[in-house]
């Protein structure tokens, strides 16, 4: 793994293309739609995810499996980083646009937060420190490959050296399996409406450090 650093204007972009074409090519399972319920065209995704891209790599959190970039990685949390000021007005912004406005933007936060709120609120308001996974994923020449694996062991590393939970959420049944399956535990499901279910998970650090 490595934090993608010195890139080109051009090179960061690619970048974003990446990650986006792997979102907006993910097919759902039959329960949900996660953000294609709200992002309804490739171009709107690749806006969304570039202002994510933007923050996070301007805000040193954007990881890298290797020189090939097979996977892509977002840390936020205890001693990992947080997006900067500037950079979080341009993602609300991007994510203003792509909804259709600030009404619609409204809906889709608030579905989000829905029941009680996110894991990340709900560690902040018991006071315990996190790494949070905000962003994971495998470009899809590279899938069922283990890229995912070796991502989330490398997160795990930092969490147990430090100590730390590591937390996410995810909008799919199916990814949520995955992430099981590779150690994290369901914390809970929230129903955001329908077809629109967040999944949140943890993984406490491990014993043995």
């Amino acid at each position: 793994m490595q934090k993608l650093e010195n890139l080109t204007k051009e090179e960061l972009i690619e970048t974003s293309h990446q990650i986006a074409d792997a979102f907006w090519r993910y097919r759902y399972n039959s329960e949900d739609e996660g953000l294609t319920k709200y992002i309804r065209t490739k171009e709107d995704m690749f806006t969304y995810i570039d202002a994510i891209v933007q923050a996070a790599y301007k805000s040193g959190m954007l990881y890298t499996t290797s020189d090939k970039r097979e996977g892509f990685l977002i840390l936020s949390g205890e001693g990992v980083g947080s997006v900067k000021f500037i950079e979080g007005i341009k993602m609300i912004l991007a994510e203003k646009k792509v909804l259709g406005g600030y009404k619609q933007m409204k809906e889709f936060i608030s579905a989000c937060f829905a029941e009680g709120n996110t894991i990340e609120t709900r560690m902040r308001k018991a006071k315990r420190k996190f790494i949070r996974i905000e962003m994971l994923a495998v470009r899809e020449e590279y899938q069922k490959q283990g890229y995912m694996k070796e991502m989330m062991d490398y997160v795990y590393k930092i969490a147990d050296n430090r100590g730390l939970p590591v937390i996410l959420d995810t909008d799919d049944k199916d990814k949520c399996l995955r992430y099981q399956h590779l150690g994290m535990t369901l914390d809970r499901i929230r129903n955001c409406g329908e077809r629109f279910h967040m999944y949140d998970l943890i993984r406490e650090p491990s014993k043995d450090h």
